[in-house]
């Protein structure tokens, strides 16, 4: 389990270091896939209903196409059976096989088992969530064919289960500032300063804006903390501000960073 822990926290701070969002799901869910034996790899990043909701998934084999909005394959995939009751409701966040949460024989015998083995093959489904708050559960479901996910993989997924949560934490980070410095607002705002801020100062200004101390930046970016510090003071002066308060608030002024309650964009 050593190895397989050390890849993903180097892939941890890898993905802290990347600056595009669409890099960091085949990242993940490349590794997960090696790691668990996996087949295939359901991304959960949305809310999702019985009728609604996009399925992402990701394998390295060719896999058979499933239809949108009312294919029943689909519709077994967004039920969440049997991991939205066990996490949704209990507020255990364990990773764990399906066989594992509601026993075995009940697993096989379930549609839901059924029709997942009908469209790919695979007979086992290992749910590992991302703690949260509220009804919304998100995560990776990983399908394998075979014999059931292992108390070794468990307890490799619960030990990457914080790097996962920061990693999809940046990632989500990484799609807001991509919207909000991608407005036109944002970006005349910007070009009116008299220095305008760089790509990666504007970075730190939308982590600094979330509360993060500089240690905690530099970990996120994947630099050292002197080289967050050497940001903040180019922030500081381009901002004309004294400290990160005030950068904060000049950059709500100037139209850089979203006020409280302002929609991104």
């Amino acid at each position: 389990m050593s190895d397989r822990y050390a890849r993903m926290l180097d892939l941890a701070v890898e993905v802290m270091s990347a600056e595009s969002p669409e890099s960091v799901w085949p990242m993940l869910t490349e590794e997960l896939l090696a790691a668990l034996d996996g087949e295939l790899i359901v991304v959960k990043e949305v809310p999702w209903t019985r009728e609604r909701g996009s399925v992402v998934i990701r394998s390295p084999r060719r896999l058979p196409e499933i239809g949108a909005g009312d294919d029943p394959v689909q519709e077994h995939i967004r039920s969440g059976y049997p991991f939205i009751d066990r996490y949704g409701a209990s507020g255990d966040w364990t990773p764990q096989s399906a066989a594992r949460v509601v026993g075995a024989r009940t697993w096989r015998s379930s549609p839901t088992a059924d029709a997942l083995h009908q469209a790919f093959g695979t007979r086992h489904v290992f749910g590992l969530p991302l703690p949260g708050r509220g009804p919304h559960v998100s995560g990776f479901l990983v399908h394998r064919s075979g014999g059931d996910f292992s108390r070794h993989d468990e307890r490799y997924a619960t030990r990457v289960q914080p790097l996962l949560t920061a990693a999809t934490a940046h990632r989500s980070l990484l799609s807001a500032l991509r919207a909000a410095s991608g407005s036109e607002r944002r970006r005349q705002a910007n070009r009116s300063l008299a220095a305008p801020l760089t790509p990666r100062e504007t970075h730190v200004l939308h982590l600094l804006a979330t509360g993060l101390t500089a240690e905690v930046i530099g970990r996120r970016l994947g630099i050292s903390p002197r080289t967050v510090h050497k940001h903040l003071n180019a922030l500081y002066r381009k901002l004309g501000a004294a400290d990160r308060l005030g950068a904060v608030l000049r950059a709500q002024d100037a139209g850089l960073l979203p006020r409280p309650g302002d929609r991104a964009g």
